[in-house]
């Protein structure tokens, strides 16, 4: 089957007598131009046009040409192979090519009981598709001898036979508004990391809790979005077809709603062996302990010190009082079992869309999402799939034949990439080199009328990666704003914001002060309190039996926290906190005034206080350390030490010295931080000088330590108090490839 185009006489008016190199070619087809199939059946399918349907001819041959749907185009700098997101289109100017594209919208029907992959945008659920057929002809050729050769049998995208019609340079191609389908994997380790007070908030406030993932325990979920979507089948070279599926621009105007994705598990029944880790962490002892201890109780066989041990776990879950009645008390049990594995299912599925939206967001129009060269025969086997949607099935065909992949933003997510942040690694977002500091706007249209209401995000990464003062450690700050819908003209109110921030030490043996540096780092963040740092220590040397191992401590703020965090910036005592902030970040040091975050706040705050006022050189800074500290007995004779200024990283003078600018960086993060308080009406432009602002901060890891513990101190006055930031201290042994996550429940 094909579609025609008569009364070429008529048709050939409309378009110049001249060479296609050169000419503009914008023509809009009446009705009657058309011959076009009364339907046809592609499986499930049936594909049809009706009289109201549109088409058009457009004309190809030089960059000013451009091409809506992103088939014909320039290649990307660094051509041949393209940037990391954007690959060279299927069509690419250069040398004596020249194309016309003939297009025309389809009406799409499924039978009953099929779920269309395509959304209705009219209210009466028609949906309609747009075909196009593209024809490559050299530059000299008339525009009107290029049409009498094509138009007797065009192609139709739809059907794999045409397919077998394809010439070296030309290229078909149907663009819908879809859902597509596709697979993702990731380490349970990253899970766990996100949204994880779904679960904590199951025991009684500053409960700490610690869960266990092994190697290779991952978990994958079947993630689809709605989109408007390109797929383009073209040929480079005869016995080759590229297949390419491309994110564009609605053609109908009216797309305002919020972006859909929808994550489920592709096999629940495998979240066994993790719900019981997250109610072992949940108990802080082994199920099979906890399960005798309760049938010791029923049976009233309960010694004195296993009794002690049931309460305490008890008193954990909040079932003190249900001590005495067994019959309740396990009922209570099981409906905690169930409400876990519900909860735990809950929380992978959401870090899957929460990180897929993420990414999403931030691809640009026309980025290609999938590409790969194949055979014609492969070919015809992905050209079903991928007309009825089946992005997944597509993508596992050309796995299993070996398929080589161009470019797949949608592939299976990487088990091994630590999936930090918010994001899924679906692009190439994490930025590499020593230093980076980046702001990426991305601009998403929801038509192709000029002035149409935008979506924009914002991604701004602050990342170091330390070798000499700071050797295996790396820090990132990511800073988000995207927008949930279109808008007409979005300002700043419009946004959703979330921050994250990332202290992580990379693989090595660490000795017992490196090790209690990286825990009192999670204390200053919040991860864990001061009194569980020896529980914690024993729980990590027992894991890592001396070997080596890494550590992450990761704080995320979402939109609600954050908003709070910006409103208190205001507050009058903003430069105090910003200094206890400051006092709590100095190094752990094994001395009575340096070995806990509060202990260094209550002697180092009134220090750092005057700092900022004063601006001290790192010389003035330690006579005046050395003098306001000799008679704190906490300090005792350290405040001789504190005199000092050497080469290290140890003294608050030192600290001063090798993290210059201190001051400068606290104005320019309170002024950031004001500047978006003030700025809710204001265009969404002025995120660029507010991410300059509040990245000075994030330049080095005392400096990013201390924005968590000021950002924490900030959002515990808000109405979510610290209920709603997730902070999280992971530890990993390579050797065994065991992660242990620990949070805290918080009010």
């Amino acid at each position: 089957m094909s579609w025609k185009l008569v009364l070429l006489d008529e048709v050939s008016k409309v378009l110049p007598d001249a060479p296609l190199k050169g000419s503009d070619i914008r023509v809009e087809l009446p009705t009657a131009s058309y011959a076009l199939p009364a339907g046809e059946k592609l499986g499930p399918l049936t594909f049809a046009f009706d009289v109201s349907a549109r088409g058009f001819v457009e004309g190809y041959d030089a960059p000013a040409d451009v091409d809506a749907a992103g088939v014909v185009g320039e290649a990307p700098a660094g051509a041949p192979g393209g940037s990391a997101t954007q690959l060279a289109p299927a069509l690419v100017y250069g040398g004596d090519n020249a194309w016309l594209k003939y297009g025309v919208e389809a009406r799409v029907k499924a039978e009953v009981g099929f779920p269309l992959p395509y959304v209705a945008l009219a209210a009466n659920g028609d949906v309609r598709v747009l075909l196009a057929d593209y024809h490559r002809h050299t530059q000299d050729t008339k525009a009107r001898d290029a049409l009498k050769k094509d138009a007797p049998e065009l192609r139709l995208p739809l059907l794999t036979a045409s397919l077998d019609k394809l010439g070296v340079g030309d290229a078909i191609a149907f663009q819908a508004r879809g859902e597509l389908s596709v697979t993702a994997t990731l380490d349970w380790t990253d899970v766990y990391t996100s949204n994880l007070q779904t679960l904590t908030k199951l025991l009684s406030a500053s409960t700490m809790v610690a869960f266990e993932a092994k190697a290779g325990a991952t978990v994958s979920a079947k993630v689809k979005v709605v989109d408007d979507y390109a797929v383009i089948f073209s040929r480079p070279a005869a016995g080759q077809v590229r297949v390419q599926v491309k994110k564009v621009v609605a053609r109908e105007a009216g797309v305002t709603a919020s972006l859909h994705v929808e994550a489920s598990l592709t096999d629940p029944a495998a979240l066994v062996t993790q719900v019981e880790h997250v109610l072992e962490g949940l108990l802080s002892v082994p199920l099979s302990e906890f399960d005798s201890l309760m049938t010791k109780l029923e049976a009233h066989t309960l010694s004195e010190n296993e009794t002690k041990v049931l309460r305490i776990i008890l008193d954990r879950l909040g079932f003190g009082e249900l001590e005495a009645n067994t019959t309740a008390l396990r009922t209570q049990w099981e409906k905690l079992r169930a409400d876990v594995r519900t909860r735990v299912q809950a929380l992978a599925e959401s870090k899957f869309e929460l990180g897929f939206r993420y990414e999403y967001l931030r691809l640009r129009e026309q980025t290609t999402l999938l590409s790969t060269v194949c055979t014609d025969a492969q070919a015809r086997t992905l050209h079903p799939l991928l007309v009825s949607g089946r992005m997944d099935s597509a993508m596992q065909k050309m796995q299993a034949e070996g398929m080589a992949l161009e470019q797949c933003l949608l592939k299976e997510v990487n088990k091994e990439s630590k999936a930090w942040g918010f994001s899924l690694k679906l692009g190439k977002w994490a930025l590499g080199g020593s230093d980076t500091r980046e702001l990426t706007q991305v601009v998403q249209r929801n038509s192709l009328e000029k002035e149409s209401p935008q979506r924009i995000s914002f991604l701004g990464v602050r990342g170091y990666k330390g070798t000499l003062l700071t050797p295996y450690m790396h820090w990132t700050a990511d800073f988000k704003a995207d927008m949930a819908e279109f808008r007409k003209s979005p300002t700043v109110a419009d946004f959703d914001l979330g921050l994250y921030l990332l202290l992580a030490h990379d693989a090595r043996k660490l000795s017992d002060h490196d090790l209690r540096q990286a825990v009192d780092e999670a204390i200053v963040w919040g991860a864990l309190d001061d009194a569980e740092e020896e529980e914690v220590l024993k729980r990590i040397r027992d894991a890592s039996g001396g070997k080596e191992i890494e550590t992450r401590v990761e704080l995320k703020l979402d939109n609600r926290t954050l908003r709070d965090v910006i409103q208190h910036a205001a507050d009058p005592d903003a430069h105090s906190a910003f200094a206890r902030a400051l006092a709590r970040a100095l190094p752990w040091y094994n001395v009575q005034c340096r070995d806990r975050p509060t202990v260094r706040e209550s002697v180092y705050a009134p220090l750092w206080k005057e700092y900022l006022a004063h601006n001290w050189s790192a010389a003035d800074a330690a006579r005046t350390a050395a003098a306001h500290l000799k008679n704190n007995p906490l300090v005792g004779t350290f405040a001789y030490t504190e005199g000092q200024l050497g080469n290290g990283m140890l003294t608050f003078a030192e600290i001063i010295q090798k993290n210059p600018g201190t001051v400068s960086k606290w104005r320019d993060l309170r002024a950031g931080l004001l500047d978006l308080r003030n700025s809710e009406q204001r265009s969404p432009s002025v995120f660029a000088g507010t991410f300059k602002d509040l990245s000075q901060s994030w330049a080095q890891s005392f400096h990013l330590k201390t924005t968590g513990a000021f950002f924490l101190e900030l959002a515990s006055r808000g109405g979510n108090g610290l209920a709603t930031v997730e902070r999280t201290f992971t530890v990993t042994v390579p050797g065994t490839g065991t992660s242990i996550v620990f949070s805290k429940s918080r009010a």
